[in-house]
């Protein structure tokens, strides 16, 4: 099985990114019968989906999850569901700033993740793991809806995890995300 797992550079005024540091740990890991490729993508509604469109054509994983940083979560947030919105709280990396527009325009109103999240949110993991409705409606969102819109007539499942600041629980949620992996397969 193949699966592709994206992270975040730094924004706003983040120093690192959680999402960043797990995707390329993740992307050295080794893990029984999968094969994991990662990929870091730019803070930016017009170069984050298309980067990953690229390596989701070139390297045909079986599953697609994208990691991303919400620094006021202090558990592992699986979302649920990406929505139609881009609302800006703050500016993307090359300066984009939009409120209340459409993702795509008369595109579906809402998209829900194709990865087993009942079974990923009860794992006995290291970190605590939750089920999460709302990814925001900043470039997250725009990427989990993009991919899923991307994707929906394929075989690819896809989602999305937010992650908190790492701080001291680094270890905790590196082995919390690699049992969530393992549950896939």
């Amino acid at each position: 099985m193949k699966l592709l797992i994206s992270g975040f550079t730094n924004f706003s005024t983040h120093t690192e990114n959680s999402s960043q540091i797990m995707a390329e740990f993740l992307g050295k890991t080794q893990i029984p019968d999968i094969t994991i490729h990662s990929v870091i993508l730019p803070v930016s509604f017009g170069q984050a989906f298309e980067k990953l469109k690229i390596e989701i054509d070139s390297f045909g994983p079986d599953y697609v999850i994208c990691l991303g940083l919400a620094g006021t979560r202090q558990k592992i947030s699986l979302e649920k569901v990406a929505i139609n919105l881009i609302h800006c709280d703050i500016p993307d990396n090359e300066g984009i700033f939009l409120k209340d527009r459409p993702i795509i325009a008369g595109g579906d109103s809402a998209y829900f993740s194709t990865l087993p999240l009942n079974e990923m949110v009860e794992l006995q993991t290291p970190y605590p793991v939750e089920m999460s409705f709302s990814a925001g409606a900043y470039v997250c969102n725009y990427v989990m809806y993009r991919l899923l819109d991307y994707v929906k007539d394929t075989k690819v499942k896809a989602g999305f995890i937010h992650l908190p600041h790492l701080k001291e629980n680094r270890d905790a949620i590196s082995a919390s995300l690699v049992q969530v992996i393992r549950a896939l397969f």
